[in-house]
């Protein structure tokens, strides 16, 4: 749990490159390496390697860096994490739901996507974030997602509730890292576009959805499996179809290793934990740096 109060004397220039902590750059180098030369260089540079506890757990570490941008610089991370832990985690769970992140519909990205017998897209639109894209977002959105939200900070509602349809609800990150409603989504399931659902599926997952309502796959060459596959998924009842979508893709990549990533890692990584819950091999080797302490990390590596 995340519940320790930033005070550290941090020049706020240094927040954004703080903030690519949680990326591949860091994350990437220790899976292989066992240290990070960006972690140590950020450190340095931004005066936290003076105020780090030698003897801190590299999972503490985490989890007071988090809450340094948590509470000075609230990037798309921040909202990501938010969201796994308090939606994904706090009101469902990985055996009953599983979270996409960067999933493609259409020429878009879904920020996060949280399918739990249903789908509930969500539009992060932190305070560094432009709304320039948002109309065809929410558009793009409304072809697949039962229910569209954009999470926002507080100064942005009042500009949201004037650009978005009232359809599409409004939520707040606050600042007691809580999850508030500002404004309901309403079910949009019936007005599903089957064309742009099938083209968002991979092979295994639409011949899977056509094999379970035909009770058959076509009997055609692999050439021809992606135009018999979709003919018959379009025939499909549109509700009919998004659940039956949603149900093959809660299981997308949700394994046994990210179960055990997300039980053994802090708060601070479920959001990265579900951005890579394929890549098994680099969640083990995560996890195996856990329990080591920032001084072995990031320290000796100065020298």
């Amino acid at each position: 749990m995340i519940t320790m109060k930033a005070k550290e004397n941090i020049n706020r220039k240094y927040l954004p490159a703080l903030s690519r902590i949680f990326t591949p750059i860091v994350m990437d180098s220790l899976a292989l390496k066992g240290h990070s030369g960006y972690l140590t260089e950020v450190c340095a540079n931004s005066g936290l390697l003076e105020q780090t506890d030698p003897s801190m757990l590299l999972s503490h570490f985490f989890d007071w860096i988090y809450d340094i941008l948590f509470n000075n610089y609230r990037n798309e991370y921040i909202y990501k994490n938010a969201i796994a832990n308090k939606i994904l985690l706090g009101k469902h769970s990985l055996n009953t739901s599983h979270m996409l992140t960067e999933f493609r519909v259409g020429k878009c990205k879904a920020d996060a996507v949280v399918i739990n017998g249903t789908s509930t897209v969500y539009e992060i639109k932190s305070k560094f974030d432009s709304f320039a894209r948002l109309e065809n977002q929410v558009k793009a959105y409304y072809q697949i997602f039962d229910h569209i939200n954009v999470i926002t900070s507080n100064p942005q509602v009042t500009k949201l509730k004037s650009i978005l349809p009232d359809a599409v609800g409004i939520q707040v990150l606050t600042d007691r890292n809580t999850i508030s409603t500002i404004r309901e989504s309403k079910s949009n399931k019936k007005n599903i576009n089957l064309d742009t659902l099938f083209d968002s599926l991979r092979k295994k997952e639409y011949v899977k959805v056509v094999e379970e309502y035909y009770e058959t796959i076509p009997n055609v060459p692999n050439t021809q499996i992606y135009r018999e596959c979709k003919n018959l998924f379009c025939k499909i009842p549109p509700e009919t179809a998004h659940d039956l979508t949603m149900n093959t893709l809660r299981k997308r990549n949700n394994t046994k290793v990210l179960k055990e990533f997300i039980t053994n890692a802090p708060a601070s990584l479920s959001g990265y934990a579900l951005s890579i819950c394929s890549k098994k091999e680099k969640m083990r080797a995560l996890m195996s740096n856990f329990t080591r302490n920032i001084g072995s990390v990031i320290i000796p590596k100065l020298a």
